[in-house]
């Protein structure tokens, strides 16, 4: 060992870097100031939901309640209630347990009302992981003890019940179970009690009453430690269980206020801060946010009085600052409201415009990027040694698309806090911008908490907080000048500025000729080629007060004071450009309605390739030292022309921690793809440390979401790289992506801000096109996710697209076309707007209700695990921009189980089973004439095929169709020249369209043609179905000429009529109630019967009307039908048919597979005819002699047939197994009504493992129709009448647990 090494290890943790504070000088105010740490501010978290039992929030730094409310704004745990009667202190729930109750709860109006909840949709996936982990293990033992009892035994029926056991085992799914809650009024408030053990014992349950009021909280598993609390709404109509969808929330809402009283280090930002907990992480979707729990969400910060409001949430957007959701926060939560709305700018970086909404792209809600810290190195990330602090390389990056900065301040990034008591975690290590979002919001709450205490009677607007932390921040390496918030500069500032009312007024700036941009954005190559001039408009946004709405202002004294404010205002504004490239006047003169002034942009001499940023910033001439009033950003990334050659080289970079490239390329119009090749020189010492590198590479499309061209990568260098002699062997990675020609991308490369020493990158790309430009009967359009796309039409037969290099010459063409999707269009069958009723359900911005269009669609599938995306392109895959507050649909089975909800976004489900799905969309939106508009629009369900569809390609038409034409000169696809093209002909003809494809339907895929060109989206449009051409007449043989002869003559009219009459008489024997109508008619009709034929079809009519449950009910499911004297009418009916079809439905066995002439076919068409019947005859015939030998025909079921006789007839147990027999020997044993007759014989038998076993087959595989719900229900009683008598408690248990969840009483709401 080294003498002068020091081993001693450091005498404390450095554990101020845990809950990072010190470089935002936030722990140093409250030091400074104790009672400004948050105390009279609620900050409101809108996430996952906060944990009621997390560490450090349960009370504030003076003992308050720490989290004054917690709701559900999703819905998700909403739990509809229906009243029910009490009997002896007990109610029927709704999952159909009896609930005993409580004798101590209070219920002076003797009104119950029962809901319930499964299980599982109240608890996020890794407590749901772990439940069922449990849940199996303690179900799998009880399984092994039924499975190994099975095998005990010998013989078929030993073996037919293992074989029963294991397919058991095979299709159990844990589904968790259903929580059944009772709700009732103790004469002051509501109050709910759940039964989370499913036991239906709640004799010892407390009932919780609202949290707000109470502060009651409950657990949902005390194992896993998974609390809730209860809203209730709608009169008492509606409860709403509130549960955390995640553990995001909790981490979150520590960073802001955690509060721990034996450990200042590990407090929050603000400990004295008071918390309001709004669930917006929908469980339904995964925890993703959706519109209407955004919506009640900025409702319920307005009513709950908080002053800032967190949101670490956000999904990249297709237009920035736009959308029903982030106006009606501008204008209300902020403006009107008075809320500092903070947000996470996203982790989408480090390229350029990669912001998420609402954060980076909102006007009016301050934008959050992730700073890292040496005091957060030190605690949180065991680095062996440090780099310079700054921001982290996943920060996404501005500006917005449409200009504006994008990032306002800089927070800490990461923070060892509080989380959820279900982890099992105390506190837990996250970084992103989710965590620097509130550490800014618990510095805005310091800030107020410090106002409301030195300056009580002053108006604090969020204009006022944005400015403060913005123009104090710290400068950092931000190319915008974006900074790290300081929290006792920010004081300083407000201090400064607290008389000044120009204070509390913000600006928009608008670049008029720019559709509207808030800042100037030149980005692509005809941007910055010539000077540039623009007009930019200034508008003072004045904030307004709750009450100044007309309604609440009776005297009209508060808008007289807003409007007196309006008319004092002017600002003489002094100008200043940040760059030589820019020209500005040096004054404006700004009143209450703006003012325009023009800017002279000249990039012509700028670098090309690189990133060029300035600002025009505005002063107070009265006030200069307070720093601009606001400021207009510009942005220049002249991008490097690649020429000729489409390739670029942009040379060896070097690198070290944090370090970022970026260089801008103008991409030739004609490209599809580029490759980016990253080398590694063969330089790098074996003692340097290996690093981690991102390649990310970014373009923007007007009104596209940045992610849809983009591509980030992660490339290690140095890992196992190192060569023999030192140095390390040369690494290569290679980056592709499909582009946009003529749009900019940029190639940002960027070492990992923790990894350490230098690292040199070569880096070269090159792009690759081939475009189509046009065909008969192909169009060019943006078929899908890939683009330039091109639609076939199957009509042409033959489709011919040409296709073009405009920029550069490409090798090795081999088009091949796959299709791998069917996309249909469903109309709705139901649709209906109407206002919502529901409290939570009004708009923040008018009080009135919101209204819904409700659309249902009916979705058939035709195979088994059918894999589906269901698509509404007028509202879906939109959340922040969207024109509608909100979209979810959800899919039903025939049993009204939901299997999946999607909001806002969807994606691929797999639907099990072949069957008829019922599809329900919501759309909320606050006009009903908007929603009008969508009352018949289609649903785009598009399946994935199971076997591909390929298309044929050829390069000249005669090759589609024969082979004997020879063309020597013809084009073979080895090379086309710059600017060549070439032409690929599509046999539509002969491509094997799915069986299933209808009319109209469109076939996906796509097109590759080469190696290097990005794919094109594909689509073949299906042609009109095609006609049945009428057989040709072949000359008559002496044998068709036999035949002919044969035939009997053509029917006169009044012998069509009397057939026809004939039918209506028979259909009516079993729609007739009146039984002696029904003998008239049965009597009559085989009076008139001349042919056994005919006799049958009377006797088949009756056997019906005796037995119409033979194929969907069990034979004692009804004994009124099959009880004594009907039993054995329909036996004798049943014996009169089988005597009449049983040697004509032999003559059916005969011509199975020898049936050739017209005659044979006819005559096998009526012997198939007699074969049903006798099937018919026989299955009835079982099922009456099974209610006739049982010992008491009323009961269920029997073990025991008595063989008594019967009129001096062969005794009924015998007949019944004889019947049994041929049964079996005529029909599909396996087939429902077969089952359901031959069952009490094998109850009887003791054969439970043989019966049992074909219905469980059948269950597992019978399609889930509305046309088979009645022998899908019988099927089931049957297997738990036989689970019963096999006593295998386990599997009887299993299905009646299930059977709320699988078969509930009705659809879930959306």
């Amino acid at each position: 060992m080294d003498a002068g090494l020091d081993t001693t290890p450091r005498t404390e943790y450095p554990a101020a870097g845990l809950q990072p504070r010190a470089d935002t000088q936030a722990a140093e105010f409250v030091r400074k100031y104790p009672e400004y740490d948050g105390r009279g501010v609620v900050v409101a978290v809108l996430d996952t939901g906060i944990d009621a039992g997390a560490k450090g929030l349960q009370t504030t730094s003076t003992g308050q309640r720490k989290v004054v409310d917690y709701v559900d704004c999703t819905g998700a745990g909403d739990v509809g209630l229906q009243d029910v009667e009490a009997t002896d202190n007990t109610v029927r729930g709704a999952s159909g347990r009896t609930l005993r109750l409580n004798a101590a709860w209070t219920n002076p109006t003797g009104v119950w009302r029962v809901g319930s909840k499964r299980l599982y949709d109240l608890v996020p996936a890794d407590v749901r992981a772990r439940m069922v982990a449990e849940r199996d293990g303690r179900f799998s033992k009880r399984a092994a003890a039924v499975r190994d009892a099975a095998r005990a035994g010998s013989g078929e029926e030993s073996e037919a019940r293992a074989a029963a056991a294991a397919a058991l085992e095979a299709a159990y799914a844990d589904g968790g179970g259903v929580v059944d809650c009772v709700v009732f009024h103790d004469g002051s408030q509501w109050r709910a009690a759940l039964d989370t053990d499913g036991s239906g014992d709640l004799t010892q349950a407390e009932a919780l009453g609202a949290y707000k009021r109470t502060g009651d909280v409950g657990l949902l598993s005390r194992r896993q430690l998974f609390y809730y609390t209860l809203n209730f709404y709608d009169e008492g109509r509606t409860l709403s269980i509130v549960t955390c969808a995640g553990s995001h929330g909790t981490h979150v809402a520590g960073i802001v206020a955690a509060w721990h009283a034996d450990d200042a280090a590990a407090c929050g930002v603000a400990p004295g801060a008071q918390l309001v907990s709004l669930t917006i992480g929908d469980h339904r979707a995964g925890s993703m946010e959706t519109g209407t729990g955004l919506a009640r969400a900025a409702a319920a910060i307005v009513e709950h009085g908080a002053r800032v409001a967190n949101m670490s949430y956000g999904e990249p957007s297709a237009t920035p600052n736009a959308g029903q959701w982030v106006q009606a926060v501008a204008q209300e939560v902020v403006r009107r409201h008075g809320c500092a709305f903070v947000a996470s700018a996203g982790n989408e970086g480090p390229a350029l415009t990669t912001l998420g909404a609402p954060g980076g792209t909102t006007s009016g809600i301050i934008s959050v990027g992730a700073y890292v810290g040496l005091e957060q190195m030190a605690a949180e990330y065991g680095m062996y040694a440090r780099v310079r602090d700054g921001v982290f390389t996943w920060s996404s990056r501005g500006p917005t698309a449409d200009g504006a900065r994008g990032v306002d301040v800089y927070a800490p990034g990461s923070a060892v806090t509080s989380f959820p008591a279900y982890t099992r975690e105390r506190r837990h290590l996250s970084n992103g911008t989710s965590m620097s979002a509130p550490s800014l919001s618990g510095v805005l709450a310091l800030l107020a908490s410090a106002w409301l205490r030195e300056l009580p009677d002053a108006r604090l607007t969020p204009h006022r907080l944005r400015a403060a932390v913005t123009r104090t921040a710290k400068p950092i390496s931000d190319a915008h000048g974006a900074g790290l918030v300081q929290t006792d500069a920010a004081w300083q500032f407000l201090k400064a500025q607290a008389a000044r009312a120009a204070e509390d007024v913000a600006y928009s700036v608008r670049v008029d000729d720019t559709r509207g941009m808030r800042g100037i954005y030149l980005r692509n190559a005809e941007d910055s080629a010539r000077v540039r001039f623009f007009k930019v408009a200034v508008t003072p946004v004045f904030p307004t007060a709750a009450d100044a709405r007309l309604e609440d202002d009776a005297d009209g004294s508060r808008g007289q004071q807003e409007s007196q404010a309006q008319f004092d205002f002017e600002q003489r504004v002094l100008l200043v450009a940040r760059a030589p490239w820019l020209a500005v006047p040096e004054s404006l003169y700004v009143g209450s309605a703006g003012a325009p002034f023009s800017v002279r942009v000249d990039a012509t001499q700028l670098e090309p390739g690189r990133l060029h940023t300035a600002s025009i910033d505005a002063y107070d001439s009265r006030n200069v030292d307070r720093g601009p009033i606001f400021s207009v950003p510009v942005t220049v990334t002249k991008p490097l022309d690649v020429g000729a050659a489409a390739a670029a080289d942009l040379g060896t970079l070097s690198f070290g921690p944090a370090d970022i490239v970026r260089r801008f390329i103008a991409v030739p119009r004609g490209a599809t793809s580029v490759e980016i090749v990253v080398r590694t020189p063969n330089t790098l010492p074996q003692d340097a440390a290996p690093a981690l590198f991102y390649v990310h590479c970014v373009q923007l499309v007007p009104d596209t979401r940045f992610k849809r061209h983009h591509v980030r990568q992660r490339i290690d260098l140095g890992h196992k790289s190192y060569g023999a002699e030192g140095g390390a062997s040369e690494q290569k990675h290679v980056v592709t992506l499909a582009v946009v020609g003529g749009a900019t991308l940029e190639v940002c490369l960027a070492q990992f801000w923790s990894q350490l020493d230098r690292h040199d990158l070569h880096v070269r790309m090159s792009f690759a096109g081939l475009v189509p430009v046009a065909g008969a009967g192909a169009e060019l359009a943006d078929a899908g996710a890939l683009e330039p796309g091109l639609v076939l039409h199957a009509a042409h037969a033959v489709v011919r697209a040409d296709f073009a290099a405009p920029m550069r010459a490409e090798h090795g063409i081999k088009p091949a076309a796959t299709l791998n999707a069917l996309r249909r269009a469903l109309r709705p069958h139901t649709s209906r707007v109407a206002p919502l009723q529901g409290e939570r359900d009004t708009c923040l911005a008018t009080g009135q209700a919101m209204y819904a269009l409700d659309l249902e669609y009916r979705l058939d599938t035709w195979a088994d695990s059918t894999e589906v995306r269901l698509r509404l392109p007028a509202v879906d895959t939109q959340i922040y921009e969207a024109w509608a507050e909100d979209f979810a649909l959800s899919v039903f089975d025939a049993n009204k189980r939901r299997l999946a909800t999607q909001i806002g976004y969807t994606d691929k489900i797999t639907l099990r089973l072949r069957g008829d799905y019922l599809v329900r969309v919501r759309i909320r939106h606050r006009r009903a004439k908007d929603l009008d508009a969508l009352k018949d629009v289609p649903l785009l369900a598009e399946f994935k095929l199971p076997t591909p569809v390929t298309v044929a390609t050829k390069f000249d038409l005669a090759s589609v169709f024969t082979t004997t034409v020879a063309n020597p000169g013809a084009y073979r696809g080895e090379f086309v020249p710059r600017g060549g093209r070439f032409a690929v002909f599509f046999d539509v003809l002969g491509a094997k369209l799915p069986t299933d494809a209808k009319p109209g339907d469109v076939l996906c895929g796509s097109l590759s043609l080469n190696g290097r060109s990005s794919n094109l989206a594909l689509e073949l449009v299906v042609p009109p179905a095609k006609i049945e051409q009428p057989k040709t007449e072949q000359p008559k043989t002496e044998q068709t000429k036999a035949e002919q002869s044969e035939k009997a003559p053509s029917k006169s009219d009044v012998d069509q009529l009397e057939e026809a009459l004939r039918k209506v008489r028979l259909d009516h024997i079993a729609k007739t109630t009146d039984a002696a109508v029904r003998t008239r008619l049965i009597d009559e009709l085989l009076a008139s019967s001349s042919t056994d034929e005919q006799r049958a079809e009377v006797l088949h009519a009756q056997l019906n009307a005796l037995d119409p449950a033979r194929e969907s009910a069990l034979p004692w499911a009804d004994p009124a039908r099959l009880g004594e004297p009907a039993a054995r009418t329909a036996v004798a009916v049943a014996d009169q048919l089988i005597a009449l079809t049983r040697a004509p439905a032999l003559t059916a066995r005969l011509f199975e597979k020898s049936a050739q002439s017209a005659a044979e076919k006819e005559q096998k068409k009526h012997a198939d005819g007699a074969r049903t019947q006798l099937i018919a005859a026989l299955t009835t015939k079982c099922r009456a002699l099974s209610q006739l030998a049982r010992d008491d025909a009323t009961s269920e079921e029997s073990a025991e047939l008595v063989d008594h006789d019967d009129e001096g007839l062969e005794p009924v147990a015998s007949r019944y197994e004889q019947a049994a027999q041929e049964l079996r020997q005529w029909g599909d044993a396996a087939a429902p009504a077969a089952l359901m007759a031959l069952v009490p014989l094998q109850i009887a038998q003791k054969q439970y493992g043989r019966a049992l076993q074909p219905v469980l087959a059948w269950l597992g595989k019978a399609p889930l129709t509305a046309a088979n719900a009645a022998q899908r229900a019988a099927m089931a009683d049957l297997r738990d009448v036989l689970l019963e008598k096999l006593e295998w408690t386990a599997w009887s248990d299993y299905f009646r647990e299930m059977a709320p969840i699988t078969h509930p009483a009705d659809y879930e709401m959306l």
